[in-house]
């Protein structure tokens, strides 16, 4: 998605900034966000894609929406993430994320094995 944001729309102060790099800077909030540049996800998903617990998973959710990198929608009893696309450092990341490898396993494998959880309402 082409987003067209100014210089100055992409000016953060340094506590903002302090905030986003302590977001992203982490393996396992990188392994979830690259999840994330590729879909939505649930943290039911997630747990099975990394091999981590819900309290971990919701932690790092924390984390990343405290930072304003990931939004959440609910459905019913379910919470959806997805990288918050309106964030000005929003291409910064996608940049990022581009550096490191492809996931190891995708939603895809989920359904090939059986493990894809239907987080809907």
């Amino acid at each position: 998605m082409k987003m067209n944001i100014t210089h100055k729309e992409m000016l953060m102060d340094y506590l903002e900034l302090e905030q986003y790099l302590k977001g992203i800077g982490d393996q396992n909030r990188l392994r979830i966000l690259t999840h994330l540049m590729h879909q939505s996800l649930c943290v039911c998903e997630l747990t099975e894609l990394l091999h981590m617990t819900q309290p971990a998973i919701s932690q790092h959710m924390k984390k990343l929406k405290e930072a304003g990198i990931v939004s959440e929608e609910k459905r019913g009893r379910w919470t959806i993430w997805s990288l918050q696309i309106r964030h000005p450092q929003y291409p910064v990341l996608i940049h990022l994320l581009s550096l490191l490898p492809s996931p190891e396993r995708t939603v895809d494998d989920l359904i090939k094995e059986g493990k894809k959880v239907m987080c809907e309402a």
